[in-house]
């Protein structure tokens, strides 16, 4: 990739070193090998610094760190290869971006940010490009990074700076012409999407979540718009079906709005339609919609196999995106009926004569509100019921609020454990159960699986038990282990049919 003298060079440092080749960069020391730069990143647990002598170890040409953090003479006890010092005055992002030839300007890098909808609109992007629009296209969220449907699994919504320019790197050597990347306000705040340049975007909306790490939704939205400022406005899709959106669609006036409201047109500014697709109308099917879609582009129908009105918006946004990217409308539309349900985003499991079992990663407040309006709305004729839990160490205020809309908007509500990480799963529970102290259609039962059995011996056929939270995830995080544990395998299990 560089040499070690044309790191010194970008870092503005004035030192004679010999022409030493550097192969790649590198934070984990365990995946270190002969030519690695390794960047010794400081986390809130581990220095990097103190594995700079098991990196030498297994081949690293140098060390990378930071100026805030200086080795200390332990760290540098039998260290021959040089430590590099980083500019504070220089961006990290831009660094790794320069050091993998820019790869985010090599193929067209399409951003999707908002609290909900990210990992399906970026899926449903790619499975349009890639299989309506020969144009070859990756992912790389929640749901992990790569081509469709062999996505590596990833330990953050949006990777860090080396990992994402590696990773665009690896994925243009691999033919992509395209990659739809989940944004996280969380990666923007710790500029893992620095030196990336997006050629589109899209904004879905902005309800609670992460403020314990953002603290305020004023520090939460600003995180959004420091990344839609980065997009070019006449290709960024904004929802403006709700304040946020209406908001920044307002500031970014070029960019195109898209809504699933009937009164859409009545009750926006003309400066909304410039540029705008609008879901005109909604009929929902046992398992699909059909749609008539109105917008600047063209005018037609199509059927989706999705479900629920909160993936109505998710296909809208995903159509805008395309559509502002130059793609035919005919074209959109004859691709909508190929496209195909997200792993773990209102997956629907069915047998005759069972009860329909549908598996959601909703984990916010109006998650679990979408989520259980969308079931309704395909069962309008029995009854539902929600399996539902709250993280450990993240935002104990929203436990109350989410159940709170559990209770509402199902039939009967089951709250249990989802990750409870060093948290009792009891407390939770009773942190939940603060916000229902007056229900009378909520049942607390600490076992996850058994949690699911017993809503599956109520349900009859015609009713849906929804399990919230955790999705696509095998594992649960328990204060000493971590388990395998998969809301879907028990959900083929019970129905005994087989899980993909």
């Amino acid at each position: 990739m560089k040499t070690l003298k044309e790191v010194y060079k970008f870092l503005g440092i004035r030192r004679k070193v010999d022409e030493v080749k550097l192969t790649d960069l590198e934070v984990d020391s365990r995946a270190v090998k002969s030519g690695t730069l390794f960047v010794a990143l400081k986390g809130t647990r581990v220095n990097g610094l103190d594995y700079a002598k098991k990196a030498q170890d297994l081949g690293a040409s140098a060390i990378l760190h930071m100026a805030d953090n200086e080795p200390t003479d332990e760290q540098k006890d039998g260290i021959t290869i040089p430590f590099v010092k980083f500019s504070d005055k220089k961006n990290f992002g831009e660094f790794c971006s320069w050091f993998y030839d820019n790869q985010s300007t090599q193929l067209g890098l399409i951003g999707i940010t908002g609290t909900n909808g990210k990992s399906t609109i970026t899926q449903l992007i790619a499975q349009y490009l890639s299989d309506s629009l020969d144009s070859k296209c990756a992912v790389l969220g929640t749901l992990g990074f790569g081509f469709l449907p062999n996505l590596e699994k990833s330990s953050n919504t949006t990777l860090d700076s080396v990992r994402l320019h590696k990773t665009l790197h690896n994925l243009v050597e691999q033919g992509a012409r395209y990659a739809a990347l989940e944004v996280s306000s969380i990666g923007v705040c710790e500029g893992r999407i620095d030196g990336c340049q997006f050629v589109s975007g899209g904004f879905t909306n902005l309800t609670r979540d992460h403020l314990d790490y953002h603290k305020t939704m004023e520090d939460y939205a600003k995180a959004k718009e420091d990344f839609l400022a980065r997009v070019p406005q006449s290709k960024l899709a904004i929802n403006v079906d709700n304040e946020q959106g209406s908001k920044f669609a307002e500031k970014y006036g070029n960019c195109i709005a898209y809504s699933c409201k009937p009164n859409f047109f009545s009750t926006v500014s003309a400066q909304f339609l410039t540029q705008y697709v609008w879901i005109k109308k909604v009929i929902y099917k046992p398992h699909s919609i059909a749609l008539e879609v109105e917008s600047s582009f063209g005018t037609g129908r199509c059927e989706i196999g999705l479900l629920g009105g909160f993936n109505v918006e998710n296909f809208a946004c995903a159509l805008t995106v395309l559509l502002g990217l130059g793609f035919s409308f005919d074209k959109l539309m004859d691709g909508a009926s190929k496209l195909k349900p997200i792993k773990g985003r209102m997956e629907c499991f069915i047998k005759e004569g069972k009860p329909h079992i549908v598996v959601d990663y909703a984990h916010t407040p109006d998650g679990v509100e979408q989520v259980l309006r969308g079931v309704r709305e395909h069962h309008s004729d029995g009854k539902v019921y929600c399996i539902i839990g709250c993280g450990g160490d993240r935002d104990k205020g929203k436990r109350p609020i989410m159940a709170i809309k559990a209770s509402v908007y199902a039939d009967e509500a089951i709250f249990t454990s989802d990750n409870p990480r060093s948290e009792e799963p009891k407390a939770i529970l009773d942190d939940m159960a603060l916000g229902v102290s007056e229900a009378n259609n909520v049942t607390l039962i600490e076992d996850r699986e058994k949690a699911i059995e017993y809503a599956f011996s109520k349900a009859k056929e015609n009713d849906c038990i929804v399990i919230a939270g955790k999705g696509h995830e095998d594992y649960q995080i328990f204060k000493d282990k971590t388990i395998h544990f998969s809301d879907r395998e028990i959900a083929c299990k019970l129905l005994g049919v087989k899980c993909d």
